[in-house]
Formats: C-alpha cells, sequence, structure tokens
C-alpha cells in the first residue's frame, strides 16, 4: 500500500535538466578534492558551480559514472536524505555532472571530515586511507561539542548502504560552518587564559541569571552555525564499474547477483574491521538504535519501486543527440533499478528480523 508520503514525491520532482555551459567561466587553475576531474564554473548569473566528467584513467574507463551521481541524487532526496542536486551538463564536447556550490562563499565555509579526524588523532594523516572508522569520526565530533552532528554521520553512512558508495572517504563528507564570524569568536573564547576564561564565566552567569556557561554558550553556539554538509561526491556507486555485459550475467544469476551485493564495503570502518554495508548499519545500530530506526522508518514511507523505475527509466530522456553514446543501455537501466531495489530491501528486512 502506498503511503500519502509516497503520493506526494512523484517523479516530476525529479526531472533531470540538461543544461549547456559552453559559455560560462571555466577556472582551469582552481584544484578540488577527490580523485575525478572537475572544473569550477561560474554562471553567467556569476553563481558558482563544480562540474564532473567520468572516471577515465588507465584500466579505469567509467564513462556512465556521471550517471550514478545523478541517480544517486535523486533516489536520495526521494528517500528525504540531505544530498546534493545534480544535473547533466557539457562543455562543448565534454559531458558530466553539474551542481551548484553547497555554500555561500561570502557567509560560510566547508570543513572536510579529514581535518576534524586530524585534531584528534594527529597521525591520522599518515594512514587515512586504512583508518577512516565510525569511532574516529564520532570522536572528532565529541571533542570538537559537535555530537549533534552524529545522526548525520548515521544517515549519510545508510544512504551510502542503499547505493552501494565505496569512496565515502574522510574529503567526502563536511561541515558546513554558516557564520564565519561568529565561528572565529568561539575560537578565540577557546584560546583565552584561564583567568579570562574565569571572567567571561561570571559575565555570562550574571547575564544570563545562571543558566549559561561558557560551556553551553559553546555547545549552543556550535549547535546553531555548524551543520553537515548536503551529501556529495556518491558517484562511486551503483556498480559504476561494471560493463553490460557483467551486468547482464548478475541479472541472470541471482547467486551471482546476492554475492555482488553482499560484497561491498563502505571507506568507513568499525574500529580496525572492514564490515559490508549491512554489517556495518547493523553494528551501528546496537548503540545507536533510534537513530537507525528513525531512519528505517522514513525509506519505508517513502519508498516507493515504481517511482524507481520512473526515474531510471527516464533519466536519460532529452539528452542530446550529440552526446547519444553516453545514453544508458536497457540492461544498465534494469540493473541499477534491482540493485537498489534489493538493498533497500535488505536493509528493511534486516531491521525486522533484528
Amino acid at each position: 500500500m502506498r503511503t500519502f508520503a509516497t503520493l506526494i514525491f512523484t517523479p516530476i520532482m525529479f526531472k533531470t535538466k540538461f543544461i549547456d555551459v559552453s559559455k560560462w567561466k571555466k577556472e582551469v587553475h582552481i584544484n578540488t578534492s577527490g580523485t575525478r576531474n572537475k572544473h569550477i564554473l561560474t554562471s553567467n548569473l556569476g553563481l558558482v558551480y563544480f562540474f564532473k566528467k567520468s572516471l577515465f584513467k588507465p584500466g579505469k574507463d567509467y564513462k556512465y559514472e556521471f550517471w550514478s551521481e545523478i541517480i544517486a541524487s535523486q533516489i536520495g532526496r526521494l528517500l528525504s536524505f540531505n544530498v546534493v542536486p545534480y544535473d547533466v551538463a557539457y562543455f562543448k564536447n565534454e559531458i558530466g555532472c553539474i551542481s551548484k556550490s553547497i555554500i555561500d562563499i561570502n557567509n560560510e565555509e566547508l570543513n572536510e571530515g579529514y581535518g576534524y579526524i586530524v585534531e584528534k588523532h594527529p597521525d591520522f594523516q599518515d594512514n587515512y586511507r586504512k583508518s577512516h572508522s565510525f569511532q574516529k569520526i564520532v570522536g572528532s565530533l565529541k571533542k570538537l561539542k559537535l555530537e549533534h552532528l552524529i545522526n548525520d554521520v548515521i544517515k549519510m553512512i545508510i544512504f551510502d548502504a542503499i547505493i552501494g558508495n565505496s569512496d565515502r572517504h574522510s574529503e567526502n563528507w563536511a561541515v558546513v560552518i554558516s557564520n564565519k564570524k561568529l565561528n572565529e569568536a568561539i575560537k578565540n573564547v577557546s584560546q583565552l587564559s584561564w583567568l579570562d576564561k574565569l571572567k567571561l564565566q561570571f559575565i555570562l552567569l550574571f547575564i544570563s541569571k545562571g543558566k549559561f556557561t561558557i560551556s553551553k554558550f559553546d555547545k549552543k553556539m556550535k549547535k546553531d552555525i555548524c551543520k553537515f554538509s548536503p551529501l556529495y561526491d556518491n558517484g562511486s556507486s551503483l556498480a559504476r564499474e561494471l560493463d553490460d555485459k557483467k551486468m547482464e550475467e548478475l541479472l541472470n544469476n541471482n547467486d551471482k547477483f546476492e554475492i555482488f551485493i553482499n560484497k561491498g564495503k563502505p571507506d568507513i570502518r568499525w574500529n580496525d574491521n572492514k564490515l559490508n554495508h549491512f554489517e556495518l548499519i547493523n553494528t551501528i545500530k546496537i548503540d545507536y538504535p533510534d537513530e537507525v530506526n528513525k531512519v528505517f522508518e522514513i525509506i519505508k514511507s517513502r519508498y516507493s519501486k515504481k517511482i524507481l523505475v520512473n526515474i531510471v527509466k527516464n533519466i536519460d530522456k532529452k539528452l542530446p543527440n550529440q552526446f547519444n553514446d553516453y545514453k544508458l543501455s536497457s540492461i544498465r537501466k534494469e540493473f541499477i533499478v534491482k540493485y537498489i531495489d534489493a538493498r533497500i530491501n535488505i536493509i528493511l528486512n534486516n531491521n525486522e528480523q533484528v
């Protein structure tokens, strides 16, 4: 039975835009983090966008990867995850996905997770590829009094399980600081001498009639100005590394398909253990049952296979003729639908069995 929520979120909300950015200003000298071929573009209206092509290098030609970014974006928003909206863009003979800048550069800043972890674990910079764990993320946020963001981390991990994202490294999640000036003031408070902090504490207690201490003030301000970034760089997902022949093989063999579904592992570990996506969620749920169950309930209320089929089926419907080679085959579309549907059902079924 379809709920009221799924009736509201119809596929019309997720029509893909195809944007010609050939006349936009291209910033070729600005480096962005990550491994993909990216450019910063400025639109004719002066707005900043990120343009990203599919990964291509010796031994790795993921031609359709930008579609994974776009489909993941639409599925994420359908299920109420805070995901950056992506559309198709083409710059002369180049095609890829495009997204508007997450932040207002005049009043906000984006701090990647890597910096938070290194602040608590300086040795992380020497082994960041193999020591990116849930515990390090949570511990780093707690140290900085950003505990309110732990729930967002859990949501991110569940979203990655749905799309099979294997590349959520520490530069692929971030915190948005919404007021740079206020954030600097908070930093300055933390650097005061013990005597100045004591004076400030007396002032706060006096003007707030005993309700505020420096610690409470610091925690409240951080909660007001520090928000978890919308999820970005989700393209290493939806089996983008497989060709049509392999996808067809998996579609025709349920045992092989199930093995493929379960062998995928996220970048984020549980301590030193590399669990698969579903094992990681079930393990986190032991310590955070309410947070995980709340996300599951939202997924259950908003998921519709019919909407999923419509999104994937029509994703490339209006692709300009010059890029016909980048249209998704019927096999790839069928595989993506089965892949997402299977992963959502595994997550929800595991929840009912626990």
